[in-house]
């Protein structure tokens, strides 16, 4: 079974690779790719926009992992019908976008990112009042892999936890958990309202004004979904209004945030330029879920981990 990675695979990866029976694995560069590089090819680790003729056109690509949780840019209606299988990576950046999240409410309630500004012009300046996190409940809405880790972060400092899936599946991490049709609703109940939604013609624009209204004017708002969720309008409409306390913002739209966006001049709002999935450890992360993944391929004729859904986009 021919195998075509398009990651550049460490010494030891590739052997856990090869390791594993009737698997006869290629690694080519995503820049020097071609179609013919897909000739029997039945697993391809990761995608590349320069093969998307070929993938289309192949006759036995059966299965595609991808390195990235993010799959929009992918020609899901075509992969569907052609009936191959996609699976992702999420969970990967589980870690680190947690604790950037975490590191976001520490920061706006302890007023660190003022006291960054404060350093930069040597200035001792209080910025009170200093909250805590302790005691605060967090909303997080889309409880995948990093909703469940950013919840057990929270509750490991004392907060309490609310979900929202469209599935009402419990979660150890989260304290109570709602559906997607209650979470308008259940908003103004929380300090924290975390967007970690994906991005899909359902959630396309779902943090807009409304959804702003019925927050609390103490609450803040973060995301580390997708920028194409939230209204940019209306996100900074709320904030200049003083309809929520402020935001951090890892994702925006379009990106990069547009230099003459007011979002940059005010003090209440923390800006990342969409670096909460970036960690140093995501390659190993991502290759175990693949590893995983062909090991049960080979086996069983299946994989199990990860496997997206067509109609859901994700």
């Amino acid at each position: 079974m021919k195998v075509l990675s398009l990651v550049n695979l460490t010494d030891h990866q590739r052997e856990r690779i090869e390791k594993i029976p009737s698997v006869e694995l290629t690694v080519a560069s995503p820049e020097n790719v071609t179609a013919a590089d897909l000739d029997d090819v039945e697993v391809l680790y990761n995608w590349s926009n320069s093969l998307k003729d070929g993938i289309l056109n192949s006759s036995n690509l059966n299965w595609i992992q991808v390195v990235r949780a993010g799959v929009e840019s992918l020609p899901l209606r075509e992969l569907s019908e052609k009936g191959i299988t996609l699976t992702n990576g999420s969970g990967a950046n589980a870690i680190n976008i947690a604790e950037q999240t975490i590191a976001y409410m520490l920061m706006l309630m302890r007023n660190m990112h003022l006291s960054v500004l404060h350093q930069a012009k040597k200035e001792w300046k209080f910025d009170e009042p200093y909250d805590e996190v302790y005691g605060k409940t967090v909303m997080i809405v889309g409880v995948g892999h990093v909703g469940s880790k950013i919840a057990q972060y929270a509750k490991a400092l004392g907060m309490r936890t609310i979900g929202v899936r469209r599935s009402e599946q419990s979660d150890v991490n989260i304290d109570e958990m709602i559906p997607m049709s209650e979470f308008k609703d259940g908003v103004k109940h929380a300090n924290f309202v975390i967007n970690a939604l994906p991005d899909t013609d359902e959630t396309n624009g779902i943090f807009n004004a409304n959804l702003f209204d019925q927050m609390s004017k103490k609450a803040f708002y973060i995301n580390i979904g997708r920028g194409k969720t939230t209204s940019m309008d209306d996100l900074v409409d709320a904030l200049q209004e003083k309809k929520i306390a402020g935001a951090a913002l890892d994702v925006v739209t379009p990106e990069p945030l547009d230099e003459d966006s007011p979002l940059w001049e005010m003090k209440n709002v923390i800006i990342t330029p969409h670096n909460a999935g970036t960690s140093v450890h995501y390659a190993e992360r991502a290759f175990d879920i693949f590893k995983r993944n062909l090991k049960s391929y080979v086996e069983n004729g299946e994989v199990v981990e990860n496997v997206v859904n067509y109609d859901e986009g994700y």
